[in-house]
């Protein structure tokens, strides 16, 4: 133990034993391990290793403990804890930093967690075997534990792989049945045994009640140019050189940045990290940006919180790579629309196997007939011995087919007005703003002739909505705009039945108004201007 690390532990057991009630320990209590060695095995590049030992006391009343780093460790500060009746249970976790395989140093790091408390251990160290003295000090004494590994080139155990890392299927219609695979694999050494289940029972609160959105593109060659798949074609919006690796996004510095809608309270990115240290940036809105924390999780992937207590409803989330190279997986969005289907909605085969080197296949067949329309989450976890994934399987249901006309309504706050197809559909709190107006028009089915998707846009800061039949938003400047996606397809060109969608523009307040009225309904005399033809409605 250093001498700092020994003033702090000191220094700690002296405010506790002012602070601490007269009886609250006891003369005979004594420290006990429950081990004296811990024994971590094989450790080869970026490989993690697990055990837990445990401080009790053998007398009664109260043992205060604490452990700090021991000498040439550099030291994260100082774990403490309390043993009486129950023993205070630590867990061990060495972590290997190194990347590649091959002969050179390792850096190493070991966390030692009490409780939510955690020690964090960080040391770069030479191949082969290593002998680590853990002194735990008490008000009663103390005790030496030692943690033995072995530092390989190689890697020395399974190491499971899974790909995709989640399944997002987008807006989807009851069909019968979808079909996706899974590809599992060792990238480690030995044999790997693995097992398939489904459920989201028991997850990790990241992916509770959340919509995962996955920016996995598996129609892309590696090493070229990133392009967004299918389900967020019409939503993702990049800036920057974004390569592509294994169909994920990869971003390499400042210049790369995406912007993207969410419907929710908050959003959290997983991802890969791709060099030794990286810097995001994140802005919901008009928010100033901040830098996001990235939090390590195994293999070198992160977790990064990007929005969080927001309120329900759309939102624009925009993401920016300051420093470093990252590759983005996906990302969680907080839903309260969001439930679990039935349990029987999915079946996977096989539900186990091996694997040293070759690669095995979950198929994974989903049935969506029954379900009734609404947002869906669940889970496919591939356990092994080398390791577990957890996979979101995430999606929403549209509702019978699509016909061949769509009957639009209009909802109403002063001037601003909304267009939807499925009031059903929308956020109760978004729509619950409005009121509602009656009839508006009919738009065309997805495909038919001479038609494009009429996008809508909002803008939360003054209120306001806005359509286009261009992706783009035409020549407007849709800053501060949260992209809802297509209501239906308007007519590009006149087509029998229909007539004119006109857009009005205020320019004092930067509001729109639209209206199959050619007078704008008086909004001439409100300080709007006519500005031209959006489509051709159905009356």
């Amino acid at each position: 133990m250093t001498s700092l690390s020994r003033t702090i532990a000191a220094a700690l057991f002296a405010l506790l034993a002012v602070l601490s009630p007269t009886g609250a320990g006891s003369a005979a209590a004594a420290l006990q391990l429950s081990a004296r060695e811990v024994d971590l095995g094989d450790l080869g590049p970026g490989e993690t290793a697990r055990a837990q030992f445990q401080i009790s006391n053998t007398a009664e009343g109260r043992i205060r403990w604490t452990l700090a780093a021991p000498q040439d460790w550099e030291e994260g500060g100082v774990l403490s804890g309390e043993a009486g009746g129950r023993p205070s249970k630590v867990d061990v976790t060495l972590v290997s930093l190194r990347e590649g395989a091959g002969p050179g140093d390792h850096p190493v790091e070991i966390r030692l967690a009490a409780g939510r408390d955690v020690l964090v251990l960080r040391r770069t160290l030479a191949e082969g075997p290593w002998r680590e003295a853990l002194r735990v000090e008490s008000d009663s004494g103390g005790r030496t534990l030692f943690v033995k590994f072995n530092l390989t080139d190689v890697r020395s155990r399974p190491a499971l792989e899974a790909e995709p890392r989640g399944i997002d299927l987008g807006d989807m219609e009851p069909v019968r049945e979808i079909t996706r695979k899974i590809r599992v694999f060792n990238s480690g050494a030995g044999v790997l045994r693995w097992q398939a289940s489904s459920g989201a029972a028991g997850s990790p609160s990241s992916w509770a009640r959340g919509r995962y959105l996955s920016l996995h593109n598996e129609a892309l060659d590696a090493g070229g140019p990133y392009a967004p798949p299918a389900a967020l074609k019409d939503a993702l919006q990049l800036t920057g050189p974004w390569g592509a690796e294994k169909g994920y996004p990869k971003a390499a510095g400042a210049g790369c940045a995406l912007r993207i809608p969410i419907q929710g309270s908050g959003a959290v990115l997983s991802g890969r990290s791709a060099s030794s240290s990286a810097v995001l940036r994140v802005s919901v809105g008009d928010q100033p940006p901040r830098q996001a924390t990235l939090v390590d999780l195994e293999g070198g992937r992160f977790e990064a919180v990007l929005a969080e207590g927001l309120p329900e409803g759309p939102h624009s989330l925009h993401l920016q790579v300051s420093e470093g190279s990252v590759v983005l997986e996906g990302i969680t969005v907080r839903d309260s629309r969001v439930t679990s289907p039935p349990a029987a909605w999915i079946r996977l085969t096989p539900l186990s196997g091996t694997t040293t080197r070759e690669t095995d296949f979950v198929t994974v067949r989903m049935n969506l007939s029954g379900l009734k329309p609404g947002v869906y989450m669940d889970l496919v976890t591939i356990s092994s011995n080398g390791g577990t994934v957890r996979i979101p399987v995430s999606f929403a249901v549209t509702g019978e087919a699509a016909p061949k006309h769509l009957t639009v309504w209009r909802y109403t706050r002063g001037t601003d007005v909304l267009f939807t197809a499925h009031p059903e559909k929308e956020d109760p709190r978004y729509i619950g703003a409005y009121r509602r107006a009656g009839l508006a028009f009919r738009l065309y089915g997805p495909g038919t002739a001479g038609t494009a998707e009429l996008y809508r846009w909002y803008n939360p800061a003054i209120g306001d909505h806005y359509y286009s039949a261009e992706r783009s938003g035409g020549r407007k400047n849709l800053q501060g705009y949260v992209f809802g996606g297509a209501i239906g397809n308007i007519a590009t060109i006149r087509l029998p039945g229909t007539r004119e969608l006109y857009r009005w523009f205020n320019p004092e307040t930067g509001r729109h108004y639209f209206t199959t009225d050619a007078a704008g309904e008086g909004m001439g005399r409100r300080g709007y201007r006519f500005e031209g033809i959006v489509g051709f409605v159905l009356r």
